[in-house]
């Protein structure tokens, strides 16, 4: 494998001196992997909040990166796309250009979005643009990328360990295990398309119906949190294109709750470093805190939320308690959303407030046979048939051997 990655300064000047360079180069596999095929690249600024970054992909590079460096009138509608401006005026914005001797439109792409997923969960890297979730299935070099992307990986942090440490780093990071942008498997795929099918029913009726439960049940590692974060972000993203352009649909209000601190800490990063709140727009929240604001907006008449999204909602309280003056989270959050996504897992209760078991949830379904999900696989656990059996009869059925009853 032939990976080669130049750093050059973001601007105008630099980019022609970069196309000349490779040009004129005695070393013709420079021009070719570096111009002429498809490549990647990384523009980054360190500012003092921390690295701002955009990863892209192109089979153009001097051709994409003039159209990035053009200015951009500071009343564009699309005022989201200003960090161009932001880059394009500092000092300081640098690019990397990675190219490599096996690169194809679908390689390429799955680097862009493990790049991208890597980044969001480097602790100084504050804000990563251009993140949209595009991991590509099966193609005739997909074998090879594992090992390409971590050559790419390992050159760069060569260069800047700051900005990208150890893949070990990477993947022990809570940021990184919650990530949208993990490649799906097949079932988690199904999942998306039945939950995102309901959405655009529910939302297309033209109404202010509420109350439509879709139901995501599966034990731990079945991948649960990523299809919730990977969903979270596909609705989102849409409202960072929305413009008052008549034309342009209107994209659906989405929150993502969760009553976990930990995990609450870690959507809240995600959706930070991913431009999807902020301070005015918050869009990750705990229950009670979304539902002492939202009820009392329901009482008033006013519209209900378009979707929630609710992670480990096991955790729901069933019953009031100093903060919450309610009667029921899963039941106040139904009367304030048009549709709650919610995942379940009855084996992950924690205490007396939040115990309900899954048959009374089911009743909340409008339409069992399509909202009840469950997920199956489990992700965390590589291996073989005869010890996932056993493991099952351990945990679910108290046998400790074969054969016995217990």
């Amino acid at each position: 494998m032939d990976t080669r990655i130049r750093k050059i300064t973001y601007s105008e000047t630099d980019i022609e001196t970069y196309e000349k360079q490779l040009t004129h180069s005695q070393d013709k596999l420079d021009k070719k992997y570096l111009l002429d095929y498809p490549t990647v690249y990384i523009i980054h600024d360190k500012q003092y909040a921390g690295y701002h970054v955009y990863v892209g992909e192109t089979n153009n590079i001097i051709g994409r990166t003039e159209q990035h460096l053009k200015e951009i009138p500071t009343n564009d509608i699309n005022n989201y796309k200003q960090y161009w401006n932001s880059f394009n005026h500092s000092k300081t914005s640098k690019m990397y250009v990675i190219g490599n001797d096996k690169f194809n439109k679908s390689l390429t792409l799955d680097v862009e979005n493990k790049l991208m997923s890597y980044l969001t969960s480097v602790p100084v890297v504050y804000r990563v643009e251009n993140a949209r979730p595009n991991a590509q299935e099966n193609y005739f070099t997909k074998n090879d990328f594992d090992k390409i992307f971590s050559d790419i990986w390992s050159k760069l942090g060569k260069d800047n360990p700051h900005l990208f440490p150890s893949e070990k780093e990477i993947k022990d990071s809570a940021i990184f295990k919650a990530s949208p942008f993990h490649e799906l498997t097949q079932e988690q795929e199904q999942a998306r398309k039945s939950i995102l099918r309901t959405i655009q029913q529910e939302l297309n009726k033209g109404t202010d119906e509420i109350g439509r439960l879709k139901l995501v049940m599966g034990e731990a590692g079945s991948g649960k949190t990523v299809l919730l974060s990977n969903i979270f972000l596909d609705i989102s993203d849409s409202l960072k294109d929305f413009n008052n352009d008549q034309n342009t649909p209107n994209f659906p209000e989405v929150h993502l709750l969760v009553n976990h601190n930990e995990q609450l800490s870690v959507y809240t990063q995600i959706a930070n470093k991913l431009g999807l709140q902020t301070r005015t727009h918050q869009r990750v929240w705990k229950p009670t805190a979304f539902l002492n604001k939202h009820l009392s907006s329901v009482k008033k008449e006013q519209k209900p939320v378009d979707v929630v999204i609710v992670d480990e909602a096991h955790l729901l309280l069933t019953q009031g308690d100093q903060g919450y003056h309610g009667k029921d989270h899963l039941v106040d959050l139904l009367k304030v959303a048009r549709v709650v996504v919610a995942v379940f897992d009855q084996d992950q209760i924690l205490s007396t407030k939040q115990w309900r078991k899954k048959e009374e949830i089911e009743r909340y379904l409008k339409d069992p046979s399509n909202d009840l999900i469950r997920l199956q696989n489990q992700l965390r656990i590589n291996a073989n048939d005869d010890t996932l059996t056993w493991l099952r009869n351990f945990i679910d059925k108290r046998r400790y051997w074969p054969n016995s009853r217990r």
